[in-house]
């Protein structure tokens, strides 16, 4: 098709009127949506897509005749989609010429796209998406927190740093102050004696000080000055004070990287999940909220026998099968509602959803379900588009693509995208839980009741 040909079908839209029909979207934030519904006959309508085809009347000279599909319709349209869904209904409409076009952010699953011509506007990713906190017992939530103090360094590290490098430093320096006049390691020490003959007399004499003791005040000293961060001792030889030089360096280099490592430890465990991929979940026995038509796309690629996936209410006029399309319930938020870190329901409750960013997005811009994220790489794709009449398919598309190459669905998409109003966590310079900090509890607290005496 050339230039002319593309012109002349944009062209033959000038001066009509189209029938279209607007849907409701019960999720996300690209479509469309109205306080009063599906179908509603009024100028309440609102979202990118409605912003963009309002754009493509004013462009295309065309008028938008905000029409209703007919009732007696229905009947057909749920023979043939095996449903009662209103974007059913709608797309069914369009097959027949009822109306030119319907506007909201229609999936374009293959039934759909059998019945009519669609323009496709997005193509959405599927993720899964689970607890950002999901971590399992209590216990095991304890356990792996506080061995986090110790992951700066592998545990022979450890060992060289703790039982080689701080006791070697600390016996030196005894060795190098033992004996010298003001030193902290006398060779013998004064004690206030009184005369063993009973006469009454007290005398100062010098005692000679046992080794074990000096052995253990140096190891003491070392130990402290690695959780002091300075060796708090008078050292009075010239080599003590050139071995203070060694103590001085190994403790301050040693926490300074053990600070930044585990720094980056703890901040970048604030981005990761527990879970991160099908596999994991179904592994750990998660079952899964989704609706049916996210499900079919993400079963058309995985191996997930489909008893994983909660049962549609029937209490809610569902049929029971795997996969949300309840006509009582809201679908897209549904998968997230049903979210439950642990349950024993699993016609009911779910662990982890199939879902679209954009319908977590519309949640977090609410502030609700700000505890659940996406985790891993995309698992399907939702092709996402306009239903339109074949009788001026032709027409209305070239205008579209023509809209949509300029740029122009995409800045409606960049004013209507949503911010969040969750509390920002992970990443650079986040804040860290009490529980990331168990370690340091424990270690600080055994340490003062190893200290105190009987009447603690």
């Amino acid at each position: 098709m050339d230039f002319w040909t593309a012109g002349k079908r944009v062209e033959s839209l000038r001066g009509d009127t189209l029938r279209v029909a607007f849907n409701s979207n019960t999720g996300g934030w690209k479509g469309a949506s109205n306080p009063e519904g599906s179908f509603a006959v009024n100028a309440q309508w609102k979202g990118p897509i409605v912003e963009f085809i309002n754009n493509a009347a004013f462009r295309g000279g065309f008028t938008i005749n905000i029409t209703e599909p007919p009732a007696y319709l229905q009947a057909g349209s749920q023979q043939f989609f095996g449903g009662s869904s209103s974007f059913d209904f709608c797309v069914y409409a369009a097959s027949l010429g009822y109306v030119d076009l319907c506007v909201a952010a229609y999936s374009i699953t293959d039934r759909r796209a059998a019945a009519t011509t669609f323009f496709e506007t997005s193509d959405d990713p599927i993720y899964l998406v689970t607890f950002d906190d999901n971590s399992g017992t209590s216990w095991s939530s304890f356990t792996s927190e506080f061995g986090k103090v110790f992951a700066p360094f592998t545990w022979g590290a450890w060992l060289m740093i703790v039982l080689i490098s701080l006791p070697l430093l600390g016996l030196l320096m005894m060795y190098h102050e033992y004996a010298a006049p003001g030193s902290a390691y006398p060779r013998t020490a004064p004690v206030l004696e009184t005369d063993p003959a009973g006469s009454g007399t007290e005398m100062i004499r010098n005692r000679k000080i046992p080794m074990v003791n000096h052995i253990g005040r140096s190891l003491y000293m070392a130990a402290l000055s690695f959780f002091q961060e300075s060796y708090d001792q008078s050292v009075v030889t010239t080599g003590g004070k050139i071995h203070l030089l060694a103590i001085s360096s190994l403790v301050y280099l040693v926490l300074a990287v053990y600070t930044a490592n585990l720094a980056a430890i703890l901040t970048s465990d604030n981005l990761k999940a527990p879970i991160d991929s099908i596999d994991g979940a179904i592994a750990a026995g998660f079952n899964i909220c989704s609706e049916r038509k996210v499900m079919e796309m993400v079963l058309n690629r995985y191996d997930i026998d489909p008893s994983f996936i909660v049962p549609d209410p029937p209490s809610l006029g569902g049929d029971g099968e795997p996969g949300f399309t309840c006509p009582n319930c809201e679908s897209r938020t549904r998968v997230f509602e049903m979210m439950r870190r642990r349950h024993n329901d699993k016609t009911l409750y779910c662990n982890a959803a199939f879902a679209s960013v954009e319908d977590l997005e519309a949640l977090n811009a609410r502030g609700a379900h700000c505890d659940k994220i996406k985790v891993g790489e995309p698992i399907a794709h939702d092709s996402i588009g306009l239903p339109i009449y074949d009788g001026v398919s032709d027409g209305l598309t070239a205008l579209l693509h023509d809209m949509k190459n300029d740029g122009l669905l995409n800045k409606e998409y960049g004013f209507y995208q949503p911010s969040s109003r969750c509390p920002v966590s992970g990443g650079e310079g986040s804040s860290l839980t009490v529980a990331q900090l168990t370690g340091i509890w424990v270690i600080a607290f055994s340490f003062a009741l190893a200290g105190c005496d009987r009447l603690c």
